[in-house]
């Protein structure tokens, strides 16, 4: 019966450290950052940046458009594709192929507008424009509340 409590120590012990082993590289992961969950996560801050700058390139360009100068749309265009780019890095909260598909879309889109602005088509810069819109929709869908 004494040998009874040694093996259930030793069994312990050997469980104990066993869990160490597995526990402490998965603790030293995470190890110096704020572990939020949520809309103020720190994760999503880059993709709402990036985001927070989509949005002000599209303005920008749908201002261009109303005004009928290329040169800005040129250089916004390329703003927004680098923020969309930076956004598909970070990932969407929803379905991977969704998201991923708004944003190859959106940026497709972009591309229209800005070869019809390098044309001075400005009437297929405003058709091109609102697909461009309807794809930042979606876009903007597909990153759920935490872009917002």
């Amino acid at each position: 019966m004494q040998n009874l409590p040694s093996t259930y120590l030793k069994t312990l012990l050997i469980t104990a450290a066993l869990l160490a082993v597995i526990a402490l590289p998965a603790a030293r992961a995470h190890e110096g950052e704020e572990h939020k969950h949520g809309p103020t996560s720190h994760a999503m801050g880059p993709a709402a940046d990036a985001w927070k700058t989509a949005q002000e390139s599209l303005t920008a360009i749908k201002a261009a458009a109303a005004a009928k100068q290329h040169e800005p749309i040129h250089d916004q265009q390329e703003k927004l594709v680098a923020a969309l780019m930076q956004i598909q890095e970070k990932g969407g909260s929803g379905d991977k192929a969704r998201f991923e598909g708004a944003i190859k879309n959106a940026i497709a889109a972009s591309e229209k507008v800005h070869t019809a602005a390098d044309a001075k088509d400005f009437a297929k810069v405003d058709s091109s424009l609102k697909t461009l819109e309807a794809t930042m929709g979606m876009v903007e869908k597909q990153l759920g509340s935490p872009a917002k």
